[in-house]
């Protein structure tokens, strides 16, 4: 089923089209499928407050108020948002150096790049830049998950340990733990260890039970029945109850200037997951998503999740199956999770007072190992040396500097990837076969026959500043080999879909100094678009007339007319 078309005036709101024509046979699957999606999500949410360093409960705030956002501007009937591993990874450590240790000073820091996060999503949408999830390579989200991985089990290890690791990078966590090393609490230890060995078995053989939730269930009832903090076991403690009261704020400059890389770095990956995503479910049920609105409402929901006292949030692919799996047959699924999660702020937060903080840790490991993409790794490396390079810089970028400089880096190196392959793109000289008498790219062992005084060419990429002088340079070396026999130079130009003014300029230097020797320029097989690019560039003087045919094999046979009758 297709997405109905909304009015002019409530375009941005496809919820409101969703509910005008909402059927009732819905309801039930949509609310299978939202509480389903909120039971995975309560557990997983606070423990990935832990990574952003707040308490367990913002998580749930940010949950909350990303799931309204998101539901209410979303052209996906089926993603759940919320806090994710790799987004509050990287927020936390954009956060943690500027905070210096104040809870107070964390959470506004938090909030405030979940805000400026949101606002750059917005930005993005009214410059419908929805194209630019493209930017980010394979390689360079495999090295960023790889990476994100690592350091998340670096981070979470103290936890599982006992101790409290200092820094905030991979080799200073892990010279912090090897030094305290003597100090482990055996007790959180063999806890840690036992909860992750149950939630890594219940993933692996019994994966429709929700893992998180069972995990933090049996820790819960140990800490009741065998009083865990009795030996030395921390606990989550008293939880508020309630939703707080939206807060408007301001970031200062000083905070935007520090926080900025972070939020720019924070709203490329939301979008890019989230809007991956989005179109993988959405080609599942044969629908449709629209980029731009998926940046409305993850901008929405990270700018609602920063004014409700929460984190910067994305989409969850994990939540996102569940949901998708119990049924979900639009954005009302999400609207019940939220209303789970305020049920469960309102009565139930009392049940997680007992939680032992090791639950989440163990929550946080088990996720971080998941997230290892080491069979993508491995098929970069037999496919593409240089990729799997790339995916291996960025992981490394990511270890040494921390998140945010990494994912710079890997932006950097994919632009830097998409200019080196567009200044060199390749080209044939192409040879007529007998059997068929067409021009193709042929091998060097192939039969293709030259015809005396004609030489064809094809370019693989359009003409442009970065590439002109390479491609024009190739061409013109090529006429210099064939010899003053040449007479015709024929560009095949099927691949050529545009030309800028530098490289009209390069292509009219050429063409004079081919008519200098005798040589006459001509295009075939010649895109609309650059036909009449090059008709606009000779009505102003900046090109000799040019000659066109529909076929290089139509050139060749006027070619061979014009010699015969010579």
């Amino acid at each position: 089923m297709t997405t109905p078309k909304t009015a002019s005036p409530l375009r941005w709101l496809p919820l409101v089209a969703v509910l005008r024509h909402y059927p009732r046979a819905w309801l039930r699957h949509d609310l299978v499928a939202g509480l389903s999606a909120c039971v995975v999500m309560i557990p997983s949410v606070m423990a990935y407050a832990e990574l952003v360093h707040l308490p367990p409960v913002a998580g749930l705030y940010a949950a909350l108020a990303a799931c309204l956002g998101y539901a209410l501007f979303a052209s996906s009937r089926q993603v759940i948002v919320g806090p994710d591993a790799a987004i509050g990874l990287l927020a936390g450590s954009a956060i943690l150096p500027l905070a210096g240790g104040d809870p107070a000073r964390t959470a506004v820091l938090a909030a405030e790049l979940a805000l400026l996060s949101g606002l750059v999503l917005l930005a993005a949408a009214r410059l419908r830049l929805g194209m630019v999830a493209d930017l980010l390579s394979r390689p360079v989200m495999v090295g960023y998950l790889n990476g994100a991985s690592l350091l998340l089990l670096a981070t979470q290890l103290g936890k599982l340990l006992g101790v409290k690791a200092s820094g905030d990078a991979f080799i200073p966590q892990l010279r912090s733990l090897a030094e305290q090393w003597q100090s482990v609490h055996l007790p959180t230890l063999v806890l840690g260890l036992g909860l992750m060995a149950l939630l890594a078995a219940l993933n692996r053989w019994w994966p429709r039970i929700p893992g998180a939730l069972a995990t933090c269930v049996v820790a819960a009832l140990l800490s009741l029945v065998l009083d865990l903090p009795q030996y030395g076991i921390a606990v989550v403690g008293t939880v508020p109850r309630g939703v707080p009261q939206p807060v408007l704020f301001m970031p200062t400059l000083a905070d935007i200037s520090a926080l900025a890389p972070a939020g720019l770095a924070l709203a490329f990956l939301t979008f890019s997951d989230g809007i991956l995503l989005a179109q993988t479910f959405a080609a599942k049920h044969q629908e449709e998503v629209n980029p731009n609105q998926e940046l409305v409402a993850l901008g929405s929901a990270n700018i609602l999740a920063a004014l409700w006292q929460g984190f910067a949030v994305s989409a969850s692919q994990t939540r996102t199956a569940v949901s998708d799996a119990s049924g979900a047959r639009s954005q009302v699924a999400q609207l019940v999770a939220a209303a789970g999660l305020l049920a469960f702020l309102q009565f139930l937060t009392s049940t997680i007072e007992h939680l032992p903080v090791v639950a989440l840790g163990a929550i946080l490991l088990v996720t971080a190992a998941g997230m290892l993409e080491v069979a993508p790794l491995h098929r970069l490396l037999r496919i593409d040396r240089v990729e799997f390079g790339i995916a291996m810089g960025v992981t490394g970028a990511i270890l040494v500097a921390g998140v945010v400089p990494g994912i710079i880096l890997g932006l950097l190196v994919s632009l830097i990837a998409v200019l080196v392959e567009i200044s060199r793109p390749g080209g044939a000289v192409l040879r007529r076969l007998p059997q068929d008498g067409k021009f193709h790219d042929c091998k060097d062992e192939d039969a293709g026959e030259d015809i005396p005084g004609l030489l064809v060419y094809r370019p693989y990429a359009p003409l442009i500043f970065a590439n002109a002088r390479h491609v024009l340079d190739r061409i013109e070396a090529l006429a210099d080999a064939a010899g003053p026999g040449l007479r015709w130079l024929v560009i095949d130009a099927q691949a050529i879909t545009d030309i800028d003014v530098t490289a009209s300029d390069r292509l009219a230097q050429l063409q004079r100094e081919l008519l200098a020797r005798g040589v006459e320029l001509k295009f075939a097989d010649c895109p609309r678009p650059l036909r009449e690019q090059l008709q606009r560039l000779h009505a102003l003087g900046l090109l000799p007339a040019q000659t066109f045919y529909v076929s290089v094999g139509k050139a060749a046979t006027a070619f061979e007319q014009l010699t015969r009758g010579a």
